[in-house]
Protein backbone atom coordinates (compact mmCIF):
# COMPACT_ATOMS: atom_id res chain seq x y z
CA UNK A 1 0.00 0.00 0.00
CA UNK A 2 1.75 3.48 -0.66
CA UNK A 3 0.19 5.33 2.14
CA UNK A 4 1.50 2.83 4.72
CA UNK A 5 4.53 4.05 6.09
CA UNK A 6 6.57 1.79 8.55
CA UNK A 7 8.43 3.79 11.30
CA UNK A 8 11.24 1.60 12.62
CA UNK A 9 13.05 3.21 16.05
CA UNK A 10 16.17 2.31 17.34
CA UNK A 11 18.99 3.32 19.69
CA UNK A 12 20.20 4.53 16.56
CA UNK A 13 17.80 6.13 14.94
CA UNK A 14 14.58 6.06 13.26
CA UNK A 15 14.68 4.37 9.60
CA UNK A 16 11.29 5.22 7.45
CA UNK A 17 10.42 2.07 5.53
CA UNK A 18 7.79 1.25 2.89
CA UNK A 19 6.85 -2.16 1.84
CA UNK A 20 6.61 -2.98 -1.34
CA UNK A 21 5.49 -7.12 -2.88
CA UNK A 22 6.51 -8.18 0.49
CA UNK A 23 9.90 -6.66 0.80
CA UNK A 24 11.18 -3.33 2.87
CA UNK A 25 12.07 -0.54 0.79
CA UNK A 26 13.95 1.65 3.00
CA UNK A 27 13.00 5.48 2.23
CA UNK A 28 14.59 7.57 4.35
CA UNK A 29 17.44 6.96 7.76
CA UNK A 30 17.34 9.96 10.09
CA UNK A 31 19.97 9.66 12.93
CA UNK A 32 18.98 10.44 16.83
CA UNK A 33 20.01 13.63 16.90
CA UNK A 34 18.37 17.19 16.82
CA UNK A 35 19.53 17.60 13.58
CA UNK A 36 17.79 14.16 12.55
CA UNK A 37 14.90 15.15 14.56
CA UNK A 38 14.30 18.21 12.39
CA UNK A 39 14.56 16.54 9.32
CA UNK A 40 12.20 14.11 10.15
CA UNK A 41 9.25 16.55 11.05
CA UNK A 42 10.25 18.32 7.70
CA UNK A 43 9.56 15.10 6.13
CA UNK A 44 6.30 14.48 7.80
CA UNK A 45 5.11 17.80 7.32
CA UNK A 46 5.76 16.96 3.02
CA UNK A 47 3.92 13.86 2.97
CA UNK A 48 0.34 13.41 1.88
CA UNK A 49 -2.70 13.65 4.42
CA UNK A 50 -3.94 10.42 3.78
CA UNK A 51 -0.53 8.66 4.44
CA UNK A 52 -0.67 6.51 7.32
CA UNK A 53 1.88 5.40 10.08
CA UNK A 54 2.92 2.28 12.23
CA UNK A 55 6.14 2.89 14.54
CA UNK A 56 8.19 0.00 16.08
CA UNK A 57 10.23 -0.05 18.80
CA UNK A 58 13.38 -2.08 18.97
CA UNK A 59 15.42 -0.67 21.83
CA UNK A 60 17.26 -2.59 25.16
CA UNK A 61 15.99 -0.20 27.53
CA UNK A 62 12.49 -2.27 28.39
CA UNK A 63 10.78 -3.66 31.82
CA UNK A 64 9.27 -6.62 32.05
CA UNK A 65 7.04 -7.46 35.35
CA UNK A 66 5.07 -10.53 36.41
CA UNK A 67 2.10 -9.61 38.68
CA UNK A 68 -0.73 -11.69 39.93
CA UNK A 69 -4.20 -9.16 40.16
CA UNK A 70 -7.37 -10.04 41.91
CA UNK A 71 -9.96 -10.57 39.34
CA UNK A 72 -11.78 -7.33 38.26
CA UNK A 73 -13.27 -6.42 35.58
CA UNK A 74 -14.02 -3.03 33.36
CA UNK A 75 -13.21 0.85 34.80
CA UNK A 76 -12.01 -0.97 37.86
CA UNK A 77 -9.50 -3.45 35.91
CA UNK A 78 -8.32 -0.11 34.04
CA UNK A 79 -7.93 1.64 36.98
CA UNK A 80 -5.43 -1.41 38.69
CA UNK A 81 -3.87 -1.74 36.05
CA UNK A 82 -2.77 1.87 35.60
CA UNK A 83 -2.00 1.76 39.16
CA UNK A 84 0.59 -1.03 39.10
CA UNK A 85 2.19 0.54 35.80
CA UNK A 86 2.75 3.70 37.30
CA UNK A 87 4.14 2.15 40.72
CA UNK A 88 6.80 -0.60 38.73
CA UNK A 89 7.42 1.83 35.76
CA UNK A 90 7.14 5.69 37.26
CA UNK A 91 7.44 8.20 34.81
CA UNK A 92 7.00 6.32 31.46
CA UNK A 93 4.46 7.08 29.17
CA UNK A 94 5.28 4.10 27.13
CA UNK A 95 3.44 1.09 28.89
CA UNK A 96 1.81 -1.93 28.45
CA UNK A 97 -0.03 -4.88 29.96
CA UNK A 98 -0.79 -8.48 28.41
CA UNK A 99 -3.26 -11.01 30.11
CA UNK A 100 -1.47 -13.96 30.42
CA UNK A 101 -4.54 -16.34 31.62
CA UNK A 102 -6.01 -17.03 35.43
CA UNK A 103 -4.69 -19.47 37.85
CA UNK A 104 -6.46 -22.50 38.30
CA UNK A 105 -6.27 -22.77 42.09
CA UNK A 106 -7.30 -20.75 44.84
CA UNK A 107 -8.92 -16.84 44.07
CA UNK A 108 -8.00 -17.71 40.19
CA UNK A 109 -6.48 -14.38 40.15
CA UNK A 110 -5.33 -13.21 36.72
CA UNK A 111 -1.57 -13.51 35.73
CA UNK A 112 -0.69 -9.92 33.95
CA UNK A 113 2.82 -9.11 32.10
CA UNK A 114 3.74 -5.11 32.88
CA UNK A 115 6.04 -3.91 30.51
CA UNK A 116 7.33 -0.27 29.48
CA UNK A 117 10.17 0.83 27.94
CA UNK A 118 12.16 2.42 31.23
CA UNK A 119 14.52 5.39 28.82
CA UNK A 120 11.22 7.39 27.35
CA UNK A 121 13.61 10.29 26.32
CA UNK A 122 14.92 8.05 23.32
CA UNK A 123 11.17 7.58 22.11
CA UNK A 124 9.70 11.18 22.65
CA UNK A 125 11.34 13.18 20.25
CA UNK A 126 9.91 10.73 17.47
CA UNK A 127 6.61 10.71 18.57
CA UNK A 128 6.68 14.42 19.62
CA UNK A 129 7.51 15.23 16.14
CA UNK A 130 4.35 12.64 14.70
CA UNK A 131 2.04 15.10 17.16
CA UNK A 132 3.15 18.06 15.54
CA UNK A 133 2.74 17.03 12.33
CA UNK A 134 -0.76 15.35 13.19
CA UNK A 135 -0.77 12.44 10.82
CA UNK A 136 -2.45 9.27 11.60
CA UNK A 137 -0.56 6.75 13.44
CA UNK A 138 -2.32 3.45 13.28
CA UNK A 139 0.00 2.44 16.48
CA UNK A 140 3.07 2.12 18.77
CA UNK A 141 4.48 -1.22 19.00
CA UNK A 142 7.47 -2.86 20.83
CA UNK A 143 8.87 -5.65 19.00
CA UNK A 144 8.40 -8.61 22.23
CA UNK A 145 4.93 -8.32 21.74
CA UNK A 146 4.54 -8.42 17.92
CA UNK A 147 6.69 -11.79 18.28
CA UNK A 148 3.77 -13.12 20.69
CA UNK A 149 1.48 -12.48 17.72
CA UNK A 150 3.70 -13.92 15.04
CA UNK A 151 5.02 -16.66 17.20
CA UNK A 152 1.18 -17.60 17.68
CA UNK A 153 1.39 -18.78 13.94
CA UNK A 154 4.66 -20.64 14.09
CA UNK A 155 2.65 -23.94 16.30
CA UNK A 156 6.23 -25.29 17.99
CA UNK A 157 5.94 -28.33 19.01
CA UNK A 158 7.60 -26.73 22.77
CA UNK A 159 5.44 -24.94 24.79
CA UNK A 160 8.22 -22.99 26.82
CA UNK A 161 11.23 -22.22 24.94
CA UNK A 162 13.84 -18.92 24.26
CA UNK A 163 13.49 -17.25 20.76
CA UNK A 164 16.52 -15.72 19.04
CA UNK A 165 15.95 -13.32 16.39
CA UNK A 166 18.32 -11.09 14.49
CA UNK A 167 17.66 -7.32 13.30
CA UNK A 168 19.18 -4.09 12.51
CA UNK A 169 19.02 -2.90 16.29
CA UNK A 170 21.40 -6.78 17.48
CA UNK A 171 19.99 -9.88 18.88
CA UNK A 172 17.29 -9.93 20.70
CA UNK A 173 16.22 -13.16 23.09
CA UNK A 174 12.41 -13.63 24.27
CA UNK A 175 11.66 -16.36 26.91
CA UNK A 176 7.72 -17.64 25.69
CA UNK A 177 5.87 -19.67 28.62
CA UNK A 178 2.79 -21.12 27.40
CA UNK A 179 2.80 -19.96 24.19
CA UNK A 180 3.26 -16.03 25.52
CA UNK A 181 5.92 -13.62 26.24
CA UNK A 182 7.72 -13.75 29.46
CA UNK A 183 10.46 -11.43 29.18
CA UNK A 184 12.98 -10.29 26.25
CA UNK A 185 16.27 -8.60 25.91
CA UNK A 186 18.40 -7.06 23.23
CA UNK A 187 21.82 -7.44 23.38
CA UNK A 188 25.06 -7.65 19.99
CA UNK A 189 26.40 -4.74 17.99
CA UNK A 190 23.66 -3.05 15.87
CA UNK A 191 23.70 -3.43 12.31
CA UNK A 192 26.86 -6.36 12.52
CA UNK A 193 26.62 -8.73 9.80
CA UNK A 194 25.55 -12.49 10.71
CA UNK A 195 28.68 -14.30 10.80
CA UNK A 196 29.95 -11.89 13.39
CA UNK A 197 26.31 -12.25 15.07
CA UNK A 198 25.62 -15.66 15.00
CA UNK A 199 28.91 -16.18 16.75
CA UNK A 200 28.01 -13.72 19.43
CA UNK A 201 24.88 -15.33 19.66
CA UNK A 202 25.93 -18.42 21.72
CA UNK A 203 27.31 -16.07 24.43
CA UNK A 204 23.71 -14.06 24.78
CA UNK A 205 22.10 -17.17 24.91
CA UNK A 206 23.80 -18.81 27.29
CA UNK A 207 23.32 -15.33 29.85
CA UNK A 208 19.62 -15.39 28.85
CA UNK A 209 19.50 -18.57 29.95
CA UNK A 210 21.24 -18.24 33.66
CA UNK A 211 19.67 -15.21 33.81
CA UNK A 212 16.29 -17.09 33.72
CA UNK A 213 17.49 -19.85 36.32
CA UNK A 214 18.23 -17.66 38.52
CA UNK A 215 15.04 -15.36 38.37
CA UNK A 216 13.61 -18.83 38.68
CA UNK A 217 11.21 -18.61 35.67
CA UNK A 218 12.63 -21.63 34.61
CA UNK A 219 12.65 -24.84 36.74
CA UNK A 220 15.86 -26.07 38.16
CA UNK A 221 17.37 -28.43 35.55
CA UNK A 222 15.27 -28.14 32.83
CA UNK A 223 16.57 -27.62 29.36
CA UNK A 224 14.95 -24.90 27.45
CA UNK A 225 15.05 -25.26 24.14
CA UNK A 226 16.30 -22.54 21.93
CA UNK A 227 14.25 -21.30 18.56
CA UNK A 228 16.29 -19.31 15.76
CA UNK A 229 14.04 -16.78 13.84
CA UNK A 230 15.76 -17.28 10.59
CA UNK A 231 15.85 -18.88 7.25
CA UNK A 232 16.35 -22.17 6.72
CA UNK A 233 19.82 -21.82 5.28
CA UNK A 234 20.93 -20.26 8.24
CA UNK A 235 19.71 -22.53 10.41
CA UNK A 236 23.18 -24.48 10.57
CA UNK A 237 25.12 -21.74 11.75
CA UNK A 238 22.93 -20.83 14.42
CA UNK A 239 22.28 -24.13 15.68
CA UNK A 240 26.29 -24.77 15.76
CA UNK A 241 26.86 -21.69 17.32
CA UNK A 242 24.02 -22.67 20.35
CA UNK A 243 25.75 -26.07 20.51
CA UNK A 244 29.00 -24.80 21.12
CA UNK A 245 27.94 -21.99 24.01
CA UNK A 246 25.19 -24.19 25.80
CA UNK A 247 23.45 -27.77 26.09
CA UNK A 248 20.27 -26.63 24.85
CA UNK A 249 18.27 -28.38 21.97
CA UNK A 250 17.55 -25.80 19.29
CA UNK A 251 14.65 -25.43 16.69
CA UNK A 252 14.25 -23.85 13.71
CA UNK A 253 11.38 -21.11 12.99
CA UNK A 254 11.38 -20.49 9.76
CA UNK A 255 11.09 -16.71 8.50
CA UNK A 256 10.26 -17.02 5.02
CA UNK A 257 7.20 -19.52 6.15
CA UNK A 258 5.83 -16.81 8.33
CA UNK A 259 6.39 -14.26 5.59
CA UNK A 260 4.11 -16.40 3.74
CA UNK A 261 1.42 -16.62 6.28
CA UNK A 262 1.26 -12.69 6.25
CA UNK A 263 0.80 -12.85 1.86
CA UNK A 264 4.21 -11.77 1.39
CA UNK A 265 6.92 -13.92 -0.60
CA UNK A 266 9.82 -14.97 1.14
CA UNK A 267 13.12 -12.83 1.96
CA UNK A 268 15.22 -12.79 -1.12
CA UNK A 269 18.95 -13.49 -0.21
CA UNK A 270 20.10 -15.59 2.59
CA UNK A 271 20.13 -12.73 5.16
CA UNK A 272 19.37 -13.34 8.72
CA UNK A 273 17.88 -10.13 9.48
CA UNK A 274 14.22 -10.66 10.51
CA UNK A 275 12.94 -7.31 9.90
CA UNK A 276 10.86 -8.02 7.07
CA UNK A 277 9.13 -10.38 8.63
CA UNK A 278 8.65 -7.91 11.99
CA UNK A 279 7.30 -5.49 9.49
CA UNK A 280 4.92 -7.36 6.99
CA UNK A 281 3.55 -8.61 10.95
CA UNK A 282 3.27 -4.93 11.88
CA UNK A 283 0.77 -4.47 9.17
CA UNK A 284 -0.98 -7.80 9.19
CA UNK A 285 -2.14 -7.61 12.98
CA UNK A 286 -4.18 -5.27 14.07
CA UNK A 287 -4.38 -6.69 17.06
CA UNK A 288 -0.73 -6.26 18.54
CA UNK A 289 -0.49 -4.93 22.01
CA UNK A 290 -0.07 -0.97 21.75
CA UNK A 291 2.51 0.74 23.50
CA UNK A 292 2.31 4.15 23.03
CA UNK A 293 0.15 6.86 24.73
CA UNK A 294 -3.73 8.15 23.49
CA UNK A 295 -2.14 11.60 22.33
CA UNK A 296 -0.08 10.39 18.95
CA UNK A 297 -3.46 8.04 18.30
CA UNK A 298 -5.41 10.70 18.47
CA UNK A 299 -5.88 11.79 14.43
CA UNK A 300 -6.28 8.32 13.44
CA UNK A 301 -9.21 7.72 16.05
CA UNK A 302 -10.47 11.46 14.81
CA UNK A 303 -10.44 9.62 10.88
CA UNK A 304 -11.74 6.71 12.10
CA UNK A 305 -14.84 8.74 13.51
CA UNK A 306 -14.83 10.98 10.65
CA UNK A 307 -14.53 7.99 7.96
CA UNK A 308 -17.47 6.62 10.26
CA UNK A 309 -19.67 9.33 9.21
CA UNK A 310 -19.11 9.59 5.90
CA UNK A 311 -19.89 5.39 5.82
CA UNK A 312 -22.89 6.14 7.85
CA UNK A 313 -23.75 9.31 5.73
CA UNK A 314 -23.15 7.00 2.12
CA UNK A 315 -25.70 4.16 4.27
CA UNK A 316 -28.53 6.87 3.88
CA UNK A 317 -27.98 8.10 0.99
CA UNK A 318 -27.93 4.14 -0.63
CA UNK A 319 -30.74 3.56 1.67
CA UNK A 320 -32.84 6.72 0.14
CA UNK A 321 -31.52 5.97 -3.20
CA UNK A 322 -32.72 2.19 -3.29
CA UNK A 323 -36.03 3.75 -1.39
CA UNK A 324 -36.57 6.26 -4.78
CA UNK A 325 -35.11 3.79 -7.02
CA UNK A 326 -38.28 1.41 -5.63
CA UNK A 327 -40.70 3.95 -5.63
CA UNK A 328 -39.80 4.30 -9.30
CA UNK A 329 -40.09 1.01 -10.45
CA UNK A 330 -43.69 1.12 -8.73
CA UNK A 331 -44.81 3.96 -10.95
CA UNK A 332 -43.43 2.78 -13.67
CA UNK A 333 -45.43 -0.60 -12.74
CA UNK A 334 -48.56 1.46 -12.42
CA UNK A 335 -48.12 3.11 -15.24
CA UNK A 336 -48.02 0.13 -17.06
CA UNK A 337 -50.96 -1.23 -15.46
CA UNK A 338 -52.70 1.96 -15.98
CA UNK A 339 -52.13 1.90 -19.70
CA UNK A 340 -53.37 -1.68 -19.89
CA UNK A 341 -56.40 -0.87 -18.28
CA UNK A 342 -56.82 2.20 -20.84
CA UNK A 343 -56.26 -0.46 -23.10
CA UNK A 344 -58.96 -2.41 -21.37
CA UNK A 345 -61.82 0.37 -21.12
CA UNK A 346 -61.15 1.47 -24.81
CA UNK A 347 -61.86 -2.37 -26.15
CA UNK A 348 -64.83 -2.77 -23.84
CA UNK A 349 -66.12 0.67 -25.17
CA UNK A 350 -65.63 -0.18 -28.41
CA UNK A 351 -67.39 -3.95 -28.29
CA UNK A 352 -70.24 -1.87 -26.15
CA UNK A 353 -70.77 0.12 -29.46
CA UNK A 354 -70.64 -2.55 -31.91
CA UNK A 355 -73.52 -4.08 -29.53
CA UNK A 356 -75.53 -0.83 -29.20
CA UNK A 357 -74.65 -0.97 -33.19
CA UNK A 358 -76.29 -4.04 -33.38
CA UNK A 359 -79.36 -3.15 -31.45
CA UNK A 360 -82.77 -2.14 -33.31
CA UNK A 361 -83.50 1.54 -33.73
CA UNK A 362 -85.30 3.13 -30.82
CA UNK A 363 -88.87 4.64 -31.25
CA UNK A 364 -87.47 7.71 -29.71
CA UNK A 365 -83.56 8.80 -28.74
CA UNK A 366 -81.96 7.69 -25.80
CA UNK A 367 -82.09 10.96 -24.02
CA UNK A 368 -85.86 11.13 -24.19
CA UNK A 369 -86.46 8.02 -22.59
CA UNK A 370 -84.43 8.46 -20.24
CA UNK A 371 -86.16 11.97 -19.25
CA UNK A 372 -89.50 9.96 -19.66
CA UNK A 373 -88.44 7.00 -17.37
CA UNK A 374 -87.46 9.26 -14.34
CA UNK A 375 -90.28 11.10 -14.47
CA UNK A 376 -92.51 7.91 -14.57
CA UNK A 377 -90.67 6.90 -11.62
CA UNK A 378 -90.71 10.32 -9.74
CA UNK A 379 -94.83 10.16 -10.48
CA UNK A 380 -94.63 6.53 -9.36
CA UNK A 381 -93.03 7.62 -6.03
CA UNK A 382 -95.34 10.75 -5.05
CA UNK A 383 -98.59 8.91 -6.23
CA UNK A 384 -101.58 8.40 -3.50
CA UNK A 385 -103.22 5.20 -4.02
CA UNK A 386 -107.12 5.13 -4.16
CA UNK A 387 -107.19 3.09 -1.04
CA UNK A 388 -106.14 6.14 1.17
CA UNK A 389 -108.55 8.77 -0.22
CA UNK A 390 -111.44 6.27 0.15
CA UNK A 391 -110.32 5.12 3.89
CA UNK A 392 -110.07 9.33 4.42
CA UNK A 393 -113.95 9.29 3.05
CA UNK A 394 -115.53 6.65 4.61
CA UNK A 395 -114.17 7.73 8.20
CA UNK A 396 -116.31 10.89 7.45
CA UNK A 397 -119.05 9.09 5.81
CA UNK A 398 -119.65 6.28 9.24
CA UNK A 399 -120.92 9.07 10.82
CA UNK A 400 -123.45 10.79 8.42
CA UNK A 401 -124.40 7.38 6.50
CA UNK A 402 -127.54 10.12 5.28
CA UNK A 403 -124.65 11.99 2.52
CA UNK A 404 -123.96 9.50 -0.27
CA UNK A 405 -120.60 10.17 -2.43
CA UNK A 406 -121.41 11.36 -5.74
CA UNK A 407 -117.79 11.90 -7.54
CA UNK A 408 -114.27 11.60 -6.02
CA UNK A 409 -111.04 13.39 -8.08
CA UNK A 410 -107.79 14.02 -6.83
CA UNK A 411 -104.92 15.02 -8.73
CA UNK A 412 -101.09 16.35 -8.03
CA UNK A 413 -101.17 19.85 -6.22
CA UNK A 414 -99.14 22.09 -8.66
CA UNK A 415 -98.89 24.67 -6.25
CA UNK A 416 -95.91 23.48 -3.91
CA UNK A 417 -93.03 26.12 -4.11
CA UNK A 418 -90.18 25.21 -6.59
CA UNK A 419 -92.23 23.16 -8.41
CA UNK A 420 -91.79 20.39 -6.41
CA UNK A 421 -95.51 18.40 -6.09
CA UNK A 422 -95.42 16.80 -2.78
CA UNK A 423 -98.87 16.72 -1.83
CA UNK A 424 -102.17 15.33 -3.75
CA UNK A 425 -105.52 17.60 -3.93
CA UNK A 426 -108.94 15.45 -3.23
CA UNK A 427 -112.10 16.98 -4.34
CA UNK A 428 -115.42 15.27 -3.41
CA UNK A 429 -119.01 16.07 -4.49
CA UNK A 430 -121.20 14.71 -2.59
CA UNK A 431 -125.41 14.40 -2.06
CA UNK A 432 -127.83 15.23 0.72
CA UNK A 433 -130.73 13.40 1.19
CA UNK A 434 -133.80 14.73 -0.32
CA UNK A 435 -135.41 15.04 2.93
CA UNK A 436 -133.29 17.93 3.47
CA UNK A 437 -134.25 20.12 0.23
CA UNK A 438 -136.72 22.34 1.39
CA UNK A 439 -134.27 22.95 4.70
CA UNK A 440 -132.13 24.49 3.55
CA UNK A 441 -130.69 25.81 7.28
CA UNK A 442 -130.14 21.60 7.81
CA UNK A 443 -128.45 21.57 4.55
CA UNK A 444 -126.04 23.80 5.63
CA UNK A 445 -125.42 22.32 8.81
CA UNK A 446 -124.85 18.59 7.47
CA UNK A 447 -122.15 19.82 5.06
CA UNK A 448 -120.88 21.40 7.72
CA UNK A 449 -120.75 18.65 10.27
CA UNK A 450 -118.85 16.48 6.98
CA UNK A 451 -115.96 18.89 6.84
CA UNK A 452 -115.31 18.57 10.65
CA UNK A 453 -115.63 14.39 10.37
CA UNK A 454 -113.71 14.46 7.38
CA UNK A 455 -111.09 16.53 8.48
CA UNK A 456 -110.91 14.62 12.10
CA UNK A 457 -110.83 11.37 9.72
CA UNK A 458 -108.16 12.83 7.16
CA UNK A 459 -106.20 14.69 9.49
CA UNK A 460 -105.71 17.34 6.90
CA UNK A 461 -107.54 20.95 6.33
CA UNK A 462 -111.03 20.30 4.66
CA UNK A 463 -112.69 23.10 2.70
CA UNK A 464 -116.00 23.19 1.35
CA UNK A 465 -115.87 24.56 -1.94
CA UNK A 466 -119.67 24.52 -3.20
CA UNK A 467 -122.33 25.12 -0.67
CA UNK A 468 -125.74 22.99 -0.96
CA UNK A 469 -127.81 26.14 -0.77
CA UNK A 470 -126.52 29.41 -3.07
CA UNK A 471 -127.41 32.26 -0.56
CA UNK A 472 -127.54 35.88 -1.57
CA UNK A 473 -127.25 39.13 0.79
CA UNK A 474 -130.95 39.75 0.81
CA UNK A 475 -132.29 36.14 1.18
CA UNK A 476 -133.25 34.91 4.60
CA UNK A 477 -132.31 31.37 6.02
CA UNK A 478 -136.06 30.03 6.78
CA UNK A 479 -136.99 26.51 7.35
CA UNK A 480 -138.78 23.67 5.35
CA UNK A 481 -142.08 25.49 6.84
CA UNK A 482 -141.39 28.57 4.81
CA UNK A 483 -140.59 27.11 1.76
CA UNK A 484 -142.94 26.87 -1.06
CA UNK A 485 -144.24 23.44 -2.70
CA UNK A 486 -142.09 22.51 -5.24
CA UNK A 487 -140.80 19.39 -6.80
CA UNK A 488 -138.12 17.78 -4.29
CA UNK A 489 -134.63 17.35 -5.58
CA UNK A 490 -131.03 16.21 -3.21
CA UNK A 491 -128.84 19.31 -2.41
CA UNK A 492 -125.14 18.87 -3.31
CA UNK A 493 -122.10 20.22 -2.00
CA UNK A 494 -118.20 19.80 -2.76
CA UNK A 495 -115.15 19.57 -0.57
CA UNK A 496 -111.46 19.80 -0.79
CA UNK A 497 -108.77 18.29 1.26
CA UNK A 498 -105.10 17.34 0.27
CA UNK A 499 -102.97 14.50 1.29
CA UNK A 500 -99.48 13.70 1.37
CA UNK A 501 -97.51 11.57 -0.55
CA UNK A 502 -95.84 9.47 2.27
CA UNK A 503 -99.19 9.22 3.93
CA UNK A 504 -99.88 5.80 1.36
CA UNK A 505 -96.79 4.28 1.78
Amino acid sequence: MPNRHYLYVTNEGLRWYRVQGGQPQLVERFGADEAGFADFGRQLAAMPRRSRYSVLVDVPDEGFHFELLPSTRGRDREAMLGRKLAQQFYGSPYTASLALGREKQGRRDERVLLSALTRPAQLDPWIGALVSARVRVRGVHSVPFLLDRIMARARLPADAYLLVNFSPAGIRQTYFQGGRVRFSRLSGTPGQEFELSVAQAGEEVGRSLAYLAAQRMTRRGENLPVVGLLPGVQYEAFATAVDAATDADTLLADTGRLQGSYGAPESRGCGADSLPLLLNALGGEPQCLQIGGTEVLRFQRLHQIRKGLYLGALAILAGGAAIAGLGYLETRALAREQTELLALVQSENARHAALMRRLPPLPAPPDTLTHLVDELARVEQQRVPPLTVFQALSGALDQLPEITLESLEWGIDERETDGVPVDVAVFARLALPVGMSGDARAQLDASERFVRELARASGRPVRLVRRPVALQSNETLRGSEGRSAQSPSAASFEVAFTLTAEAGK
